[in-house]
């Protein structure tokens, strides 16, 4: 399948500036026969969060983690969030009650600026590379030509870095069926350029999923 095969998402390692946008990344592994008390939880939270000034949104995978992710504007709006969600008896409350029954556990937690956003959609194509040594520029170079062609075949495309340089390339789809067509029609330019790319590779893929965006 050609979106296993693609190693060029691998991205150069961008300084966190103070006006990028920033994203926080939380991976759920839901308690064997607890997926929809995990959902329930999950939703309580994003209302949570939301009102602490989080954009808060979910995702589910085809393993069946729940990605919880919270976007702010900038740097000082994510650590006034943080402030906000430390003083906060509703959030303490919330976490101790959970915590006594526990509906799923924690995988992973990264942070993540966005060099190129996505636009939301419904569904997900999610690959995680982490660059080559050296060849940070020619990886951004090649994840920014590589994101027009996506995009001119369809697909929206997010490109974000996370805090330890591996590079999470992101495309959405407003359904399974756009996925399904773009998947199984790869243009000419991107054969061209792909090939091009694995002659060389700059970028290990270390991880790719599907998942689809819940209410």
């Amino acid at each position: 399948m050609r979106i296993i095969k693609s190693m060029w998402l691998g991205l150069l390692f961008l300084p966190m500036l103070a006006n990028a946008t920033v994203t926080q990344v939380t991976l759920w592994q839901p308690e064997p026969g607890k997926t929809m008390q995990m959902l329930q939880v999950a939703t309580e939270a994003k209302a949570m969060h939301s009102k602490l000034g989080a954009q808060a949104d979910m995702a589910i995978d085809a393993m069946g983690r729940l990605h919880f992710i919270m976007a702010f504007e900038d740097w000082e709006t994510w650590d006034a969030y943080r402030a906000k969600m430390a003083a906060s008896a509703e959030m303490q409350a919330f976490v101790a009650k959970i915590q006594t029954d526990p509906p799923a556990r924690q995988v992973e937690n990264f942070l993540l600026n966005q060099p190129l956003e996505a636009v939301p959609n419904q569904v997900y194509s999610v690959l995680v590379f982490e660059p080559m040594p050296g060849r940070f520029g020619e990886l951004m170079q090649a994840a920014m030509k590589a994101s027009e062609i996506h995009t001119k075949d369809g697909a929206t495309v997010g490109i974000n870095v996370d805090q330890v340089g591996n590079m999470h390339y992101v495309m959405s789809f407003e359904s399974w069926a756009a996925w399904g067509a773009f998947r199984d029609n790869p243009s000419a330019e991107w054969t061209a350029f792909n090939a091009a790319y694995l002659s060389d590779p700059s970028g290990k893929l270390v991880t790719n999923y599907l998942a689809r965006r819940l209410p």
